[in-house]
């Protein structure tokens, strides 16, 4: 559920995630740490528009359910072209097909989610007002999941010391194959309920907007950034008038 308590936590942790996991593309190509940085900055004003200024639970859940998706894809990708990079060397067009397999075969699974009929609806919707439905907690012991990526970083450079780069490169590939799919599996309830939302909003006078919007205003009113963003978009909304 998206509320002004959690609002920060789910966004931040996105941008996190796509900074963190985003290093593995410059270290597979070179001349790239510009673009990096240049793609950090950008997300990071996503971010901030996400958080105190969003008010469309379709743009706000569609970009954490991308990170979420693509974060894997993308470093099983990062990781193809480096081995297949050791075989054909960089910039080969062999290494190139290589690289970009993993994330093409996932977003075409992702496409035939997306497409597919949907069995069971994961949200709530009152008005124009939306929420996901509530999940049954399976083990009553909560994870953080940036406390996990860590762990697994560290874990994952000690295999690669123990075992050689090219084998520990092979079976990180592996395992980030399989976080895709598995990852892909889940969500797809809300892959599809997302693609429902979409199809209503457009016949639709206005947006869905969160089940807690007032109270995420309330919040956002508090917060300098908030009314910073609040002033912006009065003065273009003036200015469009």
């Amino acid at each position: 559920m998206i509320d002004a308590n959690n609002i920060k936590k789910h966004i931040f942790l996105m941008f996190f995630m796509a900074a963190f996991f985003g290093v593995f593309g410059p270290l597979t190509l070179e001349c790239s740490w510009w673009w990096y940085l240049f793609l950090v900055v950008v997300v990071f004003c996503f971010s901030l528009y996400l958080i105190y200024y969003c008010e469309r639970f379709v743009v706000f859940f569609a970009a954490i359910l991308s990170a979420a998706i693509f974060t894997f894809p993308y470093i099983s990708s990062s990781l193809a072209y480096l081995i297949a990079s050791d075989s054909f060397g960089k910039g080969d067009p062999r290494s190139v097909v290589i690289g970009t397999a993993p994330i093409t075969i996932v977003f075409l699974m992702f496409l035939v989610i997306f497409y597919s009929k949907s069995s069971f609806f994961p949200f709530e919707c009152v008005g124009n007002r939306v929420t996901a439905r509530p999940k049954k907690i399976v083990n009553s012991k909560s994870y953080n999941l940036g406390l996990i990526s860590g762990v697994s970083t560290l874990t994952g450079s000690m295999f690669l010391k123990s075992v050689g780069a090219e084998t520990g490169g092979m079976v990180a590939l592996v395992i980030c194959a399989g976080c895709s799919v598995i990852i892909l599996f889940y969500l797809r309830h809300s892959i599809r309920g997302l693609r429902t939302l979409h199809i209503r909003e457009r016949k639709m006078p206005t947006p869905y907007t969160f089940m807690q919007i007032d109270e995420i205003r309330e919040a956002r009113s508090r917060w300098w950034l908030g009314r910073l963003f609040k002033w912006m978009g009065s003065l273009r909304q003036s200015t469009g008038s």
